[in-house]
């Protein structure tokens, strides 16, 4: 019922509060000295008997507020015992200082130089100047707690809601960011994939098609030892491209070998240099395709996007193949980088254009749904098309 929803939400920011308000003391106490690292968010929320989610956003609220710094796998330490943007009382020198009410859309993404992305933003701005919306943009690097931060505070600002689309990199991220959807004060629509127990509508690719696609395209062609090429392989959105990869190898009644299909768990963004780990991921699979002795008979790879596919076909060149020749290789996405040697590659083109629109759409239905106490609008799932370069020629 919504009142029980809104009790929820209030009491998770009221734990919230209280957490940070207390962290911010002890810092302020001298319980850990400038230059000192805190305990871990594990640790921390133990003691202080919250949930780590809870935990991580009021450690977000200390580094915004200049007392501390987090950076990935080093920690958080202190950095001062008072906030940097602490605001003088009230009084006729420093009159208080009103907050920015922008009465806007946001849309929150890791960094514009992943194409889909930038894609994807795009399609939202222009459903924005079609409705007259005013919008703000904010990018968060690969630090998913400053997307979380984000979100908790986005009501500050009057912004109406968000459209995000979320970097997790592990399970254990995405439960937190999961989390954090749930308690935000405002509606949130995800774009390009979907957060299972988030509670928010999504607008994405049918990623269950691309892999079908991909693949039908490969056994039309005559071939018959057909592999798979995937990391970050716990996300719905990869479960669902190697599902469809492999309905339609059930369908022309065929398998692969469990050597010639790689499930990578782990996934380390790059923006910098993106071709960088798949590169060196294809390099060990392909050596362990061919210590297996697969690698003379696989004729073809669906990979689960562009980049790997490069990446792919960058390490199957070192090793003599040729491709097509020897080795066809599908990507997923339609980026405009493209494989070396003159090579173009076969791919399934996202709609991430309209990604971006459906999930403003989506949003302004979303806001509807909440005046008028109603649930929020279903998942827009889009499909993509096939792109034949010569990758598989």
């Amino acid at each position: 019922m919504p009142a029980t929803s809104t009790t929820s939400a209030s009491s998770s920011r009221s734990k919230l509060e209280a957490v940070y308000e207390l962290l911010k003391g002890q810092i302020a106490d001298g319980k850990w000295q400038v230059g000192e690292q805190i305990p871990t968010e594990v640790e921390l929320a133990r003691e202080l008997d919250c949930s780590r989610s809870t935990m991580g956003m009021a450690i977000s609220r200390l580094a915004h507020d200049g007392l501390v710094e987090r950076k990935t796998r080093a920690g958080t330490r202190v950095l001062r015992a008072t906030p940097a943007r602490s605001v003088a009382a009230p009084s006729s020198a420093a009159p208080a200082v009103t907050p920015v009410q922008l009465d806007a859309f946001a849309f929150i993404y890791s960094s514009e130089l992943h194409e889909g992305i930038f894609r994807t933003v795009q399609g939202f701005q222009l459903a924005a100047r079609e409705r007259n919306r005013r919008v703000v943009t904010l990018t968060t690097g690969t630090d998913y707690h400053k997307e979380a931060e984000f979100i908790s505070r986005l009501a500050e600002f009057d912004v109406k809601g968000a459209v995000i689309n979320p970097l997790v990199s592990t399970v254990q991220e995405q439960m937190f960011f999961t989390n954090a959807l749930r308690t935000s004060s405002v509606p949130v629509v995800l774009a390009g994939t979907t957060l299972p127990g988030s509670g928010r509508p999504c607008a994405l690719a049918d990623n269950f098609h691309a892999g079908y696609t991909l693949t039908r395209h490969l056994i039309d062609r005559g071939l018959r030892k057909i592999g798979f090429f995937a990391n970050h392989a716990w996300a719905h959105f990869i479960s669902d491209r190697h599902q469809g990869y492999r309905w339609a190898l059930k369908e022309a009644g065929l398998t692969a070998p469990e050597a010639t299909v790689c499930l990578e768990e782990a996934r380390h963004v790059n923006f910098t240099d993106p071709l960088a780990e798949p590169t060196a991921l294809a390099r060990a699979w392909l050596s362990r395709v061919e210590a297996g002795g697969f690698l003379a008979d696989l004729e073809a790879v669906v990979c689960a996007d562009d980049i790997l596919a490069i990446g792919l076909i960058h390490a199957a060149l070192e090793k003599g193949l040729r491709v097509p020749r020897d080795l066809k290789v599908t990507g997923l996405g339609d980026f405009a980088l493209q494989p070396p040697e003159g090579i173009t590659l076969t791919t399934y083109r996202v709609p991430y254009e309209t990604i971006g629109l459906e999930s403003f759409h989506l949003l302004e239905a979303s806001l509807a749904a909440r005046s008028a106490s109603q649930p929020n609008p279903a998942n827009i799932l889009l499909e993509g098309q096939l792109v034949i370069r010569s990758s598989t020629a």
